[in-house]
């Protein structure tokens, strides 16, 4: 968080505290996540659209938190690479095997032509 947004995120805290137990609690709760969540995927370069309902925690968020617990990042490096591997594989296969007809026709051009830039693009 930026300097320049501490004093709406202090504000809506306070907000926040202040009602809870209270009729408002709720909308208060959910203005603060909602500016917390702005502020942060602003940070991030992105759009907010709004707050979404809870979900389940990515396995990969799981790991990265578990690895900083445990000291060590080897496990959540493991997890990465192999997922890593196992997407550029799976686009190369395709890859491969589109190029290989690639100048047999039109349509079997563009099947080509969409795997590449799906590989590519994954890489």
């Amino acid at each position: 968080m930026k300097l320049k947004d501490e004093k709406r995120v202090r504000t809506a805290f306070a907000t926040a505290l202040n009602a809870k137990g209270k009729k408002n609690a709720e909308a208060a709760e959910n203005q603060f996540f909602g500016i917390l969540v702005k502020i942060h995927r602003a940070g991030e370069g992105a759009s907010f659209t709004g707050l979404k309902p809870a979900g389940e925690v990515e396995p990969v968020i799981v790991e990265a938190d578990k690895a900083l617990a445990g000291g060590s990042a080897d496990a959540l490096v493991k997890l990465m690479t192999d997922d890593v591997a196992a997407g550029i594989r799976k686009r190369y296969d395709r890859a491969a095997e589109t190029y290989k007809h690639k100048d047999e026709s039109v349509e079997q051009g563009r099947e080509f032509v969409g795997a590449y830039v799906e590989y590519t693009h994954y890489v």
